[in-house]
């Protein structure tokens, strides 16, 4: 039978298999940028792994992660934009989150800015914020890369924050309950779905 040391050993081996990767960091990138746009993919659920397998490589992760999502939300800015009739209202329908829609439309009404800032501690999906700014126009394109590239900084970079200064402990204990983690961040994303259709 596996130790639970030898088990922990071949996990970290993995992690660091992974981080090592040439492909690692563009595919962070690619994963923030689809969460950003349309499909609601947790970008954490990739940033974790890498980062604990590169303690030092933490901002940069972060900072490859936050490029992604902000360049995504663009994307999903000129969907609400252009493409509202084609795409964002199929998605909006497919994922139920008609009712999140019309929510996020108030909430820019009351202060765009702020509700940017903390779209990303929100259960709602953050394609819905971007495609919402770009419906009608509804937000500047200034204002949404403002906001986004404050709110996905904030939310990312705290994060990291608490993976570097957390030290190795903080660090056991994600690679510990890396699983457990993963699950969480799934089901706040169908929790997230769930208020959605009730707000509908």
């Amino acid at each position: 039978m596996t130790s639970p040391e030898a088990h922990m050993h071949a996990w970290k081996e993995r992690l660091a298999a992974l981080a090592r990767h040439p492909l690692a960091l563009p595919t962070l990138f690619v994963v923030a940028l689809v969460e950003a746009s349309l499909i609601p993919i947790p970008p954490d659920m990739l940033l974790i792994p890498l980062a604990l397998a590169r303690p030092r490589r933490t901002f940069l992760i972060a900072t490859v992660c936050i490029a992604g999502s902000v360049t995504g939300a663009m994307i999903g800015y000129a969907i609400g934009a252009t493409l509202f009739d084609s795409v964002g209202e199929k998605f909006v329908a497919a994922l139920g989150v008609a009712g999140a829609f019309e929510h996020v439309l108030l909430l820019y009404r009351e202060n765009a800015l702020w509700t940017l800032l903390f779209a990303g501690f929100t259960s709602i999906p953050f394609s819905v914020f971007t495609i919402a700014a770009g419906f009608h126009h509804t937000l500047p394109a200034l204002t949404l890369l403002t906001g986004a590239s404050m709110g996905r900084a904030l939310r990312f970079y705290l994060l990291a924050a608490v993976i570097v200064t957390g030290g190795p402990s903080v660090r056991r204990l994600l690679e510990r309950h890396l699983t457990a983690v993963s699950a969480l961040l799934f089901l706040l994303l169908i929790a997230g779905f769930i208020l959605a259709r009730v707000l509908s």
